[in-house]
């Protein structure tokens, strides 16, 4: 892929542990994507695009289970940009963790996204965030499903790849 092109395109690759929404939230941030399920869950790499601002952004989302944890390994090869999803019903888990820490040791900027607010009272996402805040990354927070609070994703992104 030539400089030039490559300048007007952005990969962001989507993780978090399984079941947390990532394939969800690919769907309601950009439409019609491609996907691999078995019994609903991602066992392949997800992948959409959108183009906004004569900006190609390009999405990859990985599946969430340990046995999977090498295909996330390769999805960031590259990554201008990660979207960490965070289901609020479970709050931060050990793959949460080992993600977060990838990505400080590969030196990729990212955003954390709560997800599944809907399901929980507000008291519990403030105990999410104040366990996040040390971290200095954008932390938003809605609900894939109900296309709640991803609107700001993609602004987030084009903020910080620009």
């Amino acid at each position: 892929m030539s400089k030039e092109k490559r300048k007007n395109e952005i990969k962001v690759v989507v993780v978090g542990s399984s079941d947390v929404g990532k394939t969800t939230l690919m769907e309601n941030l950009i439409g019609k994507i491609g996907k691999v399920e078995y019994k609903g869950t991602t066992v392949a790499i997800d992948y959409g695009s959108i183009e906004i601002n004569n900006k190609k952004i390009h999405f990859f989302g990985t599946p969430g289970q340990k046995r999977f944890e090498f295909m996330r390994d390769i999805a960031l090869n590259g990554a201008d940009f990660v979207v960490l999803v965070i289901d609020a019903t479970v709050s931060l888990g050990g793959v949460d963790r080992e993600i977060i820490d990838a990505l400080k040791n590969k030196g990729i900027p990212y955003l954390i996204f709560i997800n599944k607010t809907d399901l929980v009272e507000k008291s519990k996402i403030e105990e999410i965030k104040n366990e996040l805040k040390s971290l200095n990354v954008d932390i938003l927070e809605g609900s894939a499903l109900n296309r709640e609070g991803i609107d700001k994703i993609v602004g987030c992104i084009l903020s910080q790849v620009n």
